[in-house]
Formats: structure tokens, C-alpha cells, sequence
């Protein structure tokens, strides 16, 4: 019989129903409060006020109105108030927004355009030389150039926000919360693009759940660090907090995270466990670099744990005041979310006095599904349901592991215009199967194994997931990433290659260090040594059986997901650039 998991009743904020009012009524609460915080050409930060914010937000909308009844509304560009101010004026003019990924090239960005039938485009300066020689396209859709003074050939951002200022045009009194509010697209390339529909009702749903999963208040300040085309951030770090009343800093780039954080006093920071486990990485390596280093880190956990102990709180963040203060000082939350992390990173930051929750989702569940709170914090899980969320694990092996299915309001209605893709993936009755694999345990907590697509089937059947032995070889301090791939060898089956991108600054000071002349086999050695102790501790049917020295870093999403097919495609997982183990 299956099992199936449910979070607890969605209560919070139920007197909410659209995207409109979310933004009304914090501009009505807080009228003069920052909501965006952001960087001028010369560095210096500028204030936007919500009420400033949502006039802009109205004028836009009636500038897209004059231009369009029924606006399907593409932007691509930085994160920036001008980006924001189109996603919510074309959700106030009741159309539909379309966040394309501003790294895509501009090919795939009109492949969008095209499948989504948007017929406005809102884009940045960059992608306006190549726009301008496309006539067929721009007959069709309407090109406005953001974040820029002037852009020859085309309507700028500014000059349509003052003719909308003095527009008549009539924003609707009530609002299709069922029709798609977004079209989000997994991918660009031509016959590949499913657009996952969400409407406003899914976004708001999200909105809510997070409100009665994670606590925040308007005095919080959120850093934005991650696209706002993607979903974790759209909603967890661009739609919750604007909720909320918080205020939202876009940050410089990311070699200017931790001054941001500092100056802009940050409490929440949500980033991607790839970001998570540098910062961790850098922290830890200048604690142990420290003259004494090793003992003060150990010391100071003896005396915070024994503190603990005795009702003490606060006490870790007290004891490693130098690091907090490195982020500013003010850190409250550390949210982590888009990929599985290392355990072995989220206790470090947890040690340190972080608080750190993990989530879990898809672009196609709006996206949170599940989510650690304060109160119930398990490492290695990444959280209970959310409220108003049902779970099941569908054929489940001897491990309880199998694919996790999920349902709830927040789950998108199908992909659009392609009834095909949303039968594999979404029954009648609203059970989406996400793909992931993973188990649930006895209290309800999801633990995530690996993606469906990726699983290893070992030659006696078993399912081996190579996010596991990622996270397994990726802690040795030499290795800068590493990738799990199978490689069919008859009669033997499918065998377990790690291509291994190795840290050359750390290994050149091996060599340094040793006095030896640093070549490839020494690498290869070094390497094969690490696989073999890990191959001790696992299963036989878990053993990688060879390795692949990479010598570039892998290329990834501008979320900095790993593009294993990428990946596979540069190595060819070739037995003449391989070693066995």
C-alpha cells in the first residue's frame, strides 16, 4: 500500500488572492520603506520606495495596455527595478509574464517568444544590436529596451513609463487568478522548449506556504544574488519578501556578496548549494589558516555545545562574532535550494552559529515543495511537505527509495500548449511525478537520492545515484568538482566513471611543498588514492571503477546547475584519457 505524506492545513494569509494585492497592500503598510535597493553605474546604492514602486508599477501597466489587450510579456535582463516593474505591471494589466534566462543567446530567447505567443519584449541593451536585424520578429512583438538611456530603433524602458503615467487606459477590477500568470521555460532550443504554466493562483499558493513555513518580517533584508527568471528566487527571494514588506538589495556580482551584505545589512540570503559551498570553503580554509586556528574553532564548539546544554542561546554566534561580521552581522537565515548540498556544509555553517534551511522543488511546483523550518531543522533532509502538499514514493526498492510524486496548489497545471509532455508528467487527478528520487522517513521528511534521468543501474540491478558519490569524492579539499557517469562495458554492464576537475593552485603547492615536478600521473595517483578509500566504504555495486582528469571547470545553468550532457559530450568518456582505479 502507498503511503502517502501530507503537510500540514495552508492557513496563513488566506484572505490573499492575487499578485496585485500582494504588492498593494505592502505598499499601503509601508508606503516610504525601501523594497529595492540598487546600484547605480558608479557603485552607489539608490532607494526605490514601495509606493514609488507601485506607481511605476501601474503607469507600465497601462502603457502595456494602450499597446496590447491581452499582453503576453517576455523580459530578459539583470536583475533590476526595471525588470521587476514589467513582471508586475504585466500581471497588473492582467496578462501573462515570461522570464527568459538572460544568458540564453538571443536565437533561443525568440524561440520563446515565439512557442509563448508574446507579443511584448522587455530586454537589456545587450540583446538589442542583434534584435535590431530581426524585422520578421519585430513585426510581431513589440521590442522595449530596459536599463539603458537610449537605444536607436527602439522604445526605452523610461519613455513608455511616462506615457503610461498620462495614459486612460483601465487596469481590470478583478483578476483571472486561473489563466497563466507566467510561462516559465525549462528550455530554449527549438522543439525542446516546455513552458511550465503557472498561474497566479500557484504563485500565490507558494507565497502563502512560505509564509507559514519560514518567518520573516518587514525588517528584513533580503540579497539578490541568484536570476530572477528563476523560480526559486521569482518567488522565494522576489515575490515572498515584497509580501512581507522586506526590502530587496541587488547585489553588485558576486565577488561583491560579502561587502553588499555588510553595508546593506542582509538577514536572508538565498543562494545555490554551488555558492554555499565556496563561502563554507573560504571560511574554513582562513579559520584552520589562522595561527591556532584548528584549536579556537574546537575549543569554541566545546564551549557553545556545552552551553547549548544548558538552555544557552545565541552562544555560537557569540563565540564566532568574527565571522558573522564578515556578512555583516546581521545573517539571519541561510536558505539553500535549486540542487542537493553537502551535509558536511550545512553543519559547518550551523556550528558557526548560521541558521540554515534546506527547500526542495521545481520550476513546475512554484517552485517550493518542501522545506526545513527553524524548529525542525534535519540535516540531510531537505524539509517536510509544505503546507497544503501531498507526497508518495512510487515503486519504491528495498531502500524505500524511488521517485518522488507530488500534488498540492501550488503545483503547476501542465506545460503550455503541449498536452503531450503534461500527460507523462501530471494525472488527471493533479499527481505530478517530478522525476527526483528520493524516500520519505517515518516523520514525514524527504530525503532527495538523485534525478531519475541520471541513475546508474548497476549490473545487479541495483539503482546507484550519482549526486551521492559526488557529494562523497567532492569533499576531498583537492578537488574543485567532480561528475558521476555511467559507462556501458559488455559483459560487465553499466560501470561508474568520475570525471574529476582537480583545485591546480592547491596542487601545485603539494608539489611545492614535496619538491617534485608536478605532471598528470602525480594528479591521476593522487586522485585514484582518494576513489579507492571511498570505494572501502560503499558497496561493491557503488565502486567507480575509473576516473577522468578534467582540467576546465564544468560548464553550468546560470543557477550553476552541473549540464552533465555538456560535461559527457567534452570528456566522451574515453578509455585514453581515463585511469582505472
Amino acid at each position: 500500500m502507498v503511503q502517502i505524506f501530507s503537510g500540514v492545513s495552508l492557513t496563513a494569509r488566506d484572505t490573499l488572492k492575487n499578485i496585485p494585492q500582494l504588492l498593494n497592500e505592502s505598499a499601503v503598510k509601508f508606503p516610504d520603506r525601501a523594497i529595492f535597493r540598487e546600484a547605480d553605474k558608479n557603485g552607489k546604492f539608490k532607494t526605490t520606495t514601495y509606493q514609488d514602486f507601485r506607481k511605476n508599477v501601474t503607469s507600465l501597466a497601462r502603457a502595456i495596455l494602450d499597446k496590447t489587450s491581452n499582453p503576453i510579456v517576455g523580459v530578459a535582463g539583470i536583475n533590476s527595478v526595471q525588470w521587476s516593474t514589467v513582471y508586475f505591471a504585466t500581471l497588473f494589466a492582467g496578462g501573462t509574464i515570461v522570464p527568459i534566462d538572460r544568458e540564453i543567446p538571443v536565437s533561443e530567447i525568440l524561440t520563446i517568444l515565439h512557442y509563448s505567443h508574446a507579443n511584448l519584449f522587455f530586454g537589456d541593451e545587450k540583446y538589442m544590436e542583434e534584435l535590431r536585424e530581426k524585422s520578421v520578429i519585430r513585426e510581431k512583438v513589440g521590442i522595449i529596451a530596459m536599463n539603458c538611456a537610449h537605444c536607436s530603433g527602439f522604445e526605452v524602458f523610461n519613455d513608455v513609463l511616462r506615457k503610461g503615467a498620462g495614459s486612460a487606459a483601465k487596469l481590470p477590477e478583478v483578476y483571472d487568478t486561473g489563466k497563466p500568470g507566467a510561462i516559465c521555460y525549462t528550455s530554449g532550443t527549438t522543439g525542446q522548449a516546455k513552458g511550465v504554466v503557472l498561474t497566479q493562483d500557484n504563485l500565490i499558493a507558494n507565497v502563502r506556504q512560505m509564509v507559514q513555513s519560514i518567518d520573516i518580517t518587514e525588517d528584513d533584508t533580503f540579497l539578490s544574488i541568484l536570476p530572477v527568471h528563476h523560480t526559486f528566487e521569482g518567488t522565494a527571494g522576489f515575490l515572498y519578501p515584497i509580501s512581507k514588506g522586506c526590502t530587496i538589495v541587488y547585489c553588485r556580482g558576486i565577488r561583491h556578496v560579502a561587502e553588499d551584505m555588510v553595508d546593506e545589512g542582509v538577514s536572508c540570503l538565498l543562494a545555490v548549494p554551488l555558492l554555499w559551498e565556496a563561502m563554507y570553503k573560504k571560511i574554513f580554509g582562513k579559520i584552520m589558516a589562522m595561527k591556532g586556528g584548528s584549536l579556537k574553532y574546537n575549543i569554541g564548539l566545546t564551549i557553545s555545545t556545552v552551553a547549548g546544554l544548558f538552555g544557552a542561546s545565541g552562544v555560537r554566534k557569540k563565540i564566532f562574532s568574527a565571522v558573522h561580521d564578515k556578512f555583516g552581522g546581521k545573517l539571519r537565515y541561510c536558505i539553500s535550494g535549486g540542487a542537493g548540498i553537502d551535509d558536511k556544509v550545512v553543519a559547518g555553517f550551523e556550528k558557526l552559529g548560521f541558521t540554515f534551511l534546506q527547500g526542495y522543488g521545481l520550476t513546475e511546483t512554484s517552485p517550493m515543495m518542501t522545506c526545513n523550518t527553524i524548529d525542525d531543522n534535519v540535516f540531510g533532509a531537505v524539509g517536510k511537505l509544505v503546507p497544503g502538499g501531498e507526497g508518495f514514493i512510487d515503486a519504491p526498492d528495498a531502500y524505500g527509495n524511488g521517485e518522488i510524486i507530488v500534488r498540492g496548489p501550488n503545483v503547476m497545471g501542465g506545460y503550455f500548449e503541449n498536452k503531450e509532455e503534461t500527460d507523462k508528467i501530471l494525472t488527471k487527478d493533479g499527481w505530478f511525478s517530478t522525476g527526483d528520487y528520493g524516500h520519505f522517513d517515518k516523520t514525514g521528511h524527504l530525503f532527495i537520492t538523485g534525478r531519475k534521468k541520471n541513475v546508474i543501474i548497476a549490473k545487479n540491478g541495483q539503482n546507484v545515484y550519482p549526486e551521492e558519490l559526488e557529494m562523497q569524492i567532492g569533499k576531498e579539499p583537492l578537488i574543485l568538482e567532480c561528475m558521476a557517469a555511467g559507462k556501458l562495458v559488455e559483459p560487465k554492464g553499466e560501470q561508474i566513471w568520475m570525471i574529476i576537475v582537480p583545485d591546480m593552485e592547491k596542487f601545485i603547492e603539494l608539489a611545492s611543498e614535496q619538491e617534485i615536478q608536478l605532471k598528470t600521473v602525480f594528479i591521476a595517483d593522487y586522485m585514484k588514492n582518494v576513489v579507492k578509500e571511498n570505494n572501502k566504504v560503499n558497496p561493491l555495486y557503488k565502486h567507480i571503477t575509473r576516473i577522468i582528469i578534467h582540467e576546465e571547470a564544468f560548464p553550468k545553468t546560470t543557477t550553476k546547475k552541473l549540464k552533465r550532457r555538456d560535461v559527457l559530450k567534452s570528456v566522451g568518456l574515453s578509455e585514453e584519457i581515463s585511469w582505472s582505479v
